[in-house]
């Protein structure tokens, strides 16, 4: 490799090239305009808001995004770059130019963060603006060979690609950084070395001293690694991929501490980066510190990534983070402090999303809710709480990210809810892709076979008993009474158990008294009477789905009401012959799903480790 041209750079055809402005301030993004033109650019398209900048890439194949950092909207530009790169509406040519008048470290930072091709401060000269262009359209087509290998996860063809395009064109920084990367990716220590020792002798960089410190951990030689990155944040304090691997291996080397003291400092670098946030919560969980977890937390809510869907799956992981601390050994009162506030960052975060996803929030924070019911063995609040935050979308399941699905889906099977399990079951068999958080809770699901089996068995019953209610009561209640010593709150059972009763033609009244809500008692403790009015409990102090919902008020009217009349059950709820939580891929879930959790094993504590 040499840093010699052979060829020179590649020509640029003004004419041809197209150019998108965004900026929340019209005037400010025409007189950008304004300096382009003369360039010879014909295509130039500006864009107010970041809706205006989605629908122009999907129109239009742009050579350069020029965009602001302040949009003044719910996102920046920084966010608007992943937001475009994860629809895929930016081409891997495409230049990426940031403009702001704002040098502060938090800016700086969160726009190195995206890579862009240059950085740009108000005002803007024409001389400036033209070079910067072009050296960012020259880079853009030297890099695009490599980046289009990558598309096709062409590894080794990209990384063949970069020492083709250093010899050719010389040396070019991002693309030198790009091979480093893909080098340790690839874990070609041998090609490395002699690359490494190139670029630090004729090209040093903190890229180059990162790889170096990789190269070190690699040999067994951890502790210099640690050093290394500790005199480099110490030459150069606005690293902050230093800062990252400098944690990690704090972290290999038993130094807990440390880790956390390094995890504060890049955070606090970069308050907007919502993974940082759950890598000082998780280092504040492991040593018992929930001061720290819930500052990062309240950080996290006010800087929630909500260009996508990203967004819930970040505070689930943060909840899973806050559930390890809050289920760890603590008092009451302790606990009953960490609930309040979780109450106070949920609210931080329901402010800083948009009217689309505030719905969603509200049902995930029921369902967490749902969860600190049943550890506390309180199954009919945990109910009661997981059906209200699910019935806004009874008829619209389909609506809701498959992570809040996953969440709820514990509770369901713990309560025994077969027709919203199979619902669940049946919409997450339509999704292809899953986040990292929403794998980890499947694989804790399906390694659980007893679960399967139990909840396998309880459809079969539900359906054996529900045949027999018109036509022979009597053995319907025998069969409903077996089902609801095991799952004493089902919906299922408790109505067709009701049905069932209502159908014999006795009229006594019930004399057993409701018990507060302070002091539940579980249903399967209950001496088994002909009719209890636990069992009306069990399903009258929430919402359920439009069938059950009519079909208990019938049952309740054929009860409450002479003479009865009795009408129909509704149709066998879905019978789920097999569950398996079991993914085709590390991102496909199939239809099949018969792995999910028995509800004395569901493990509430969170996983250690967020994606």
């Amino acid at each position: 490799m040499t840093t010699t041209n052979l060829n020179a750079t590649p020509a640029i055809h003004w004419e041809k090239i197209k150019v998108l402005i965004v900026d929340d301030q019209r005037s400010a993004s025409t007189l950008l305009k304004s300096l382009l033109t003369p360039l010879g650019i014909k295509h130039i398209d500006l864009a107010d808001t970041y809706d205006e900048a989605v629908r122009a890439c999907r129109k239009t194949h742009y050579n350069v995004l020029i965009t602001d950092y302040h949009l003044n909207q719910a996102l920046n530009g920084s966010e608007l770059i992943c937001l475009l790169r994860s629809k895929r509406l930016l081409s891997s040519a495409c230049g990426i130019m940031m403009i702001s008048g704002d040098h502060s470290t938090e800016v700086i930072l969160s726009t190195l963060s995206v890579q862009p091709d240059c950085f740009l401060s108000k005002p803007i000269t024409n001389t400036t603006l033209k070079q910067k262009l072009t050296q960012t359209l020259k880079d853009s087509e030297i890099r695009q060979p490599v980046y289009q290998a990558l598309e096709v996860q062409q590894t080794k063809r990209a990384i063949e690609l970069c020492k083709q395009q250093l010899t050719q064109f010389g040396h070019n920084q991002k693309l030198s950084d790009l091979l480093l990367d893909l080098l340790v990716e690839e874990q070609a220590w041998q090609q490395l070395q002699p690359i490494l020792m190139f670029l630090t002798a004729k090209h040093p960089s903190h890229k180059v001293a990162i790889v170096e410190a990789k190269v070190m951990a690699h040999e067994g030689q951890l502790e210099q690694a640690i050093q290394h990155l500790d005199a480099l944040i110490e030459r150069a304090p606005l690293c902050i991929e230093a800062f990252d691997l400098l944690v990690q291996y704090q972290q290999f080397n038993h130094r807990p501490f440390d880790a956390l003291v390094t995890a504060k400092r890049a955070f606090q670098l970069t308050p907007s980066a919502s993974h940082r946030a759950l890598i000082v919560a998780q280092q504040a969980a492991d040593l018992n510190q929930p001061d720290e977890l819930l500052n990062a937390g309240r950080v996290l809510a006010n800087h929630l990534p909500i260009i996508d869907i990203s967004w819930i799956v970040r505070f689930a992981e943060f909840n899973a983070i806050f559930e390890q601390l809050y289920f760890s050994p603590r008092t009451n009162q302790s606990r009953r402090q960490l609930r309040q506030e979780l109450k106070g960052i949920q609210l931080r975060a329901f402010s800083r999303l948009l009217p689309a996803q505030q719905p969603f929030l509200t049902t995930y924070g029921h369902i967490v809710r749902a969860r600190f019911y049943l550890s506390e063995n309180k199954p009919l609040k945990a109910k009661r709480r997981a059906l209200i935050g699910l019935s806004y979308y009874f008829e619209k399941i389909t609506k809701l990210p498959s992570v809040i699905l996953i969440e709820l889906l514990p509770i369901l099977i713990n309560l025994g809810e077969v027709l919203l399990i199979s619902e669940v079951h049946q919409t997450l068999s339509l999704r292809d892709q899953f986040d990292g958080h929403s794998l980890q809770r499947i694989d804790a699901l399906r390694s659980n076979t007893e679960s399967a089996n139990s909840i396998k068995n309880l459809a079969l019953q539900l359906s054996e008993a529900k045949a027999l209610i018109v036509s022979h009561p009597q053995q319907a209640i025998r069969l409903y009474d077996q089902i609801l010593l095991r799952y004493p709150y089902s919906s299922d059972a408790n109505l067709g158990y009701l049905d069932a009763y209502s159908r014999q033609g006795s009229a006594q009244e019930p004399q057993d008294q409701a018990l507060p809500q302070d002091q539940e008692q579980p249903l399967d403790q209950q001496q088994t009477r002909p009719y209890s009015r636990l069992r009306r409990q069990a399903i009258s102090v929430m919402p359920l789905p439009a069938d059950y919902e009519a079909w208990r008020s019938r049952i309740f009217d054929q009860l409450d009401n002479t003479p009865m009349k009795f009408s129909e059950p509704p149709a066998n709820s879905p019978c789920l012959l097999s569950i398996e939580l079991a993914p085709n891929t590390e991102t496909a879930l199939n239809a099949d799903v018969s792995n999910v959790a028995r509800p004395e094993v569901i493990e509430l504590a969170p996983v250690n480790s967020p994606q």
